[in-house]
């Protein structure tokens, strides 16, 4: 099984709700912190509390940049965040952190002086810099690579032109970082998302008014299903909007089971629908594991080793996956092996009757077991002795393990008549080096 949330913007989304859902859910406090200090930046402060929003208690995620707190934008309202280089002028975006509920930051209002104008390469080497796991770095990374996408697309832009102002400011960038860091300690593997409540209404941007959601927001939430003209004022922020976006299968579940549940709040209180973002943790089958197979095993005590090595070369024969013996105490203190197999539905009469016919036991037991794999390729490379194939498994696009082919080795080695784990180490250090 596979860790999965199910996020439900009820009330809208923005990077503090996201996080604080989280944090609420389970993830360590700690761990974010940690990530967030590895900004290289200075005067970056976290903290997390509860506070009721509505009748839900949930868990209000704050980010201070040189002891300056956020304060909510007015309703309606919103400050610009981008800039693009269009032409031979500075052309204001479309997106912020501040709305009506008053979920991100803005910044305009606060004093902070030293964000500035960042390009999409500046904010990647920021993340790079701040030697965060690989997870989290890419997280982060393709986070801002959406919004930045999006921009690009609703102005006209190259992607590379796209500017970050206040989505980044360094508060946001911590928001960003911190959504990463505490999905990597939850260990999600998977994003679901609901129905997106939008907000409604028109906001003033640099190039006049929009309507919610603003240019940006929507493109990034293209394929979901969107909840519009629900909700007073603008309910989702440009980081929400690119969380969902660069993460998030917009759908349910088809199989879910639930663990824990997390509300992440908002900065305003009061209203009809509460300030807050719902994330549910739980699992859902994992995609890379096989249907069940079947184990099938016996004991035997009767059979001289010869008879034994044979038994698991016809039961390879007959279709097993896998078969190998385990040493075993039988009973009256006489030693023993158990004989076991791996098989499919559709080889397991096979490998049965191959267990009968060469063990002559009496009996067999049987069980369904569940099998998790890495993907797996061969790669030929090139040795002193001649080419070898190499095995190498993946995991989530990280390579696992490398391992030469054994036979292709003892070939290479018999034709050079050298040794054969001189071949073995020769083929490594090829794949190595390819």
């Amino acid at each position: 099984m596979r860790k999965a949330i199910f996020v439900e913007p009820f009330s809208g989304i923005a990077g503090d709700m996201f996080v604080g859902a989280l944090l609420d859910a389970g993830a360590d406090f700690e761990a974010i912190r940690k990530a967030v200090a590895a900004i290289p930046a200075e005067g970056i402060e976290v903290r997390a509390e509860k506070v009721m929003r509505g009748p839900l208690s949930c868990t209000k995620f704050t980010v201070s940049v040189h002891g300056e707190v956020e304060e909510p934008a007015p309703q309606g309202h919103q400050q610009d965040s981008l800039s693009h280089h269009h032409g031979e002028g500075e052309v204001q975006g479309s997106q912020s952190h501040g709305h009506g509920h008053g979920h991100d930051k803005h910044d305009q209002d606060r004093g902070h002086k030293a964000h500035g104008h960042r390009g999409l390469a500046q904010m990647k080497d920021l993340i790079r810099r701040a030697k965060l796991g690989k997870p989290v770095q890419r997280t982060s990374q393709a986070i801002f690579e959406k919004l930045a996408a999006a921009e690009a697309k609703v102005h006209g832009a190259d992607i590379d032109t796209v500017k970050f102002h206040e989505v980044g400011a360094l508060d946001a960038v911590a928001d960003v970082v911190a959504s990463a860091a505490a999905l990597d300690a939850l260990g999600i593997r998977e994003v679901y998302c609901g129905p997106v409540t939008t907000g409604s209404g028109r906001i003033r941007i640099a190039h006049g008014v929009v309507p919610v959601p603003a240019p940006g927001t929507l493109e990034c939430l293209l394929g979901f299903d969107l909840r519009l003209e629900q909700g007073a004022g603008e309910l989702v922020t440009p980081t929400g909007a690119a969380i969902l976006g660069a993460l998030a299968t917009p759908r349910a579940p088809g199989e879910f089971y639930p663990e824990r549940v997390g509300y992440g709040a908002g900065t305003r209180d009061g209203g009809e629908v509460p300030n807050c973002l719902r994330v549910t943790v739980g699992r859902t089958p994992d995609p890379a594991l096989e249907p069940p197979v079947w184990e099938v095993a016996a004991n035997l005590d009767d059979l001289p080793p010869q008879v034994m090595a044979r038994a698991v070369e016809v039961l390879m024969a007959a279709g097993a996956l896998d078969a190998w013996t385990e040493p075993a105490g039988m009973k009256k203190g006489r030693a023993g092996v158990v004989l076991r197999a791996l098989a499919d539905e559709g080889t397991l009469s096979k490998v049965e009757e191959a267990f009968f016919a060469e063990t002559g036991t009496l009996g067999l037991r049987r069980h369904r077991v569940e099998r998790s794999k890495c993907e797996r390729e061969w790669v030929k490379v090139r040795t002193p002795y001649g080419t070898v194939r190499v095995k190498v498994g993946t995991r989530g696009g990280e390579v696992v393990s490398a391992a030469p082919e054994y036979e292709d080795c003892r070939k290479a080695a018999e034709k050079s008549k050298v040794p054969v784990r001189k071949v073995m180490d020769a083929a490594r250090a090829a794949w190595r080096v390819r």
